[in-house]
């Protein structure tokens, strides 16, 4: 009867171990998600601050050269604009202020999403995000346009 009981705290010792073990290896591999570059077809270049949303905007092109950035397109009409097309997030603590460094071009890069106010300059809160959009006017004429910026920090 004894070696019946011990074989029985045995296989509930060790159940109570599996089931352990399954509700924390998810927690263990979760911590390590966060290193992973491509989720969801976000393409992250800069470690936490820029996700250009490659699913959203299949006709652009993103690239990175160090500290420099260039978006690529085709324009399929007179006045173009691509509201979105990456997002600049503040990892830090403490807020942080940034603006957008554009070579001169004819089409333009700015904070937001509202045409009539586009601002190169934002200050942003602790683990806050800004959309960036592209815009390109009906003066911008060449089909096949190219902007490179940088991304500052005042």
């Amino acid at each position: 009867m004894k070696l019946r009981h011990l074989l029985s705290f045995a296989a509930n010792f060790f159940a109570v171990l599996l089931l352990v073990s399954l509700i924390a290896a998810p927690f263990y591999f979760a911590k390590n998600l966060t290193k992973v570059e491509s989720i969801a077809g976000a393409k992250t270049i800069a470690p936490d601050e820029i996700t250009f949303q490659t699913e959203n905007f299949p006709n652009l092109t993103f690239s990175q050269n160090g500290d420099k950035y260039k978006v690529s397109f085709t324009k399929i009409s007179p006045t173009q604009a691509f509201i979105g097309i990456l997002t600049v997030t503040n990892p830090q603590d403490q807020p942080k202020t940034y603006s957008l460094e554009v070579t001169p071009g004819q089409a333009k890069l700015f904070f937001g999403a509202d045409l009539e106010n586009q601002i190169t300059q934002i200050s942003l809160s602790p683990q806050s995000s800004a959309a960036v959009s592209l815009f390109s006017p009906n003066e911008a004429s060449a089909e096949s346009q190219t902007v490179e910026f940088k991304l500052g920090l005042k």
